[in-house]
């Protein structure tokens, strides 16, 4: 798992990975900074950080395989892939796959 910078967003087909942007509320910055992860303001909701993690596609599918798709949401993403108090804070999960698909949960 590689932390990324949101300006990679629009080369996620051409990396051959699968890069997550997950947004989570401002009023935990605390709790981010804790974990050591690097953080934007979202540029579209200024109530927002979003906190970028590329995965190649073994990571994917550790993350993935393990979510029920009926069950999944950004919450339980980011979870997986963060912690519990981060994952409670998060209001978006954004993921572009090598394939250029988008596949986003809010």
């Amino acid at each position: 798992m590689t932390q990324i910078t949101a300006d990679r967003r629009k080369d996620a087909g051409s990396t051959g990975t699968y890069d997550v942007y997950i947004e989570i509320d401002c009023d935990c910055e605390e709790l981010v900074d804790a974990v050591g992860l690097e953080y934007e303001r979202c540029k579209d909701d200024d109530t927002q950080n979003e906190v970028c993690i590329s995965l190649n596609a073994e990571e994917f599918t550790d993350v993935f395989d393990q979510s029920l798709l009926s069950l999944t949401n950004e919450q339980t993403l980011a979870t997986a892939l963060l912690n519990h108090e981060l994952g409670e804070y998060t209001t978006k999960v954004t993921v572009y796959t090598p394939h250029g698909d988008k596949i986003t949960f809010e």
